[in-house]
């Protein structure tokens, strides 16, 4: 183990590792972080939000069965039931025919 590895370890400020010869200078590839790279195509959302609190519903819950640690599992289960507010929040508008619903048909949600 290098000087360096043992500080990185340790959470030292252990440097970068060094550049191949002939590519100091040079961008790394990649825009800074959450910033689209020119060029390069970004993955469109589809569906609709309820689809997103769906798929993240069963997310939480597949985490929740698979993760060892209770704390872990106990904020899940605080975010879980957020997910379950916000669909029943969700469906009770459109039984009603709220703004939510209806600025969602608009957009072809």
């Amino acid at each position: 183990m290098s000087m360096m590895d043992l500080q990185a370890a340790l959470g030292g400020q252990a440097g970068a590792p060094p550049m191949p010869a002939g590519l100091e200078g040079q961008p790394l590839p990649g825009g800074p972080e959450g910033q689209p790279v020119p060029g390069e195509e970004q993955p469109e959302s589809s569906g609709s939000s309820l689809d997103h609190l769906l798929d993240a519903e069963e997310a939480l819950q597949q985490f929740i069965q698979v993760d060892p640690d209770d704390a872990d599992r106990a904020k899940a289960s605080q975010a879980l039931k957020i997910i379950l507010d916000l669909k029943a929040a969700n469906s009770q508008d459109a039984r009603e025919g709220g703004m939510k619903s209806l600025s969602r048909a608009l957009s072809g949600a």
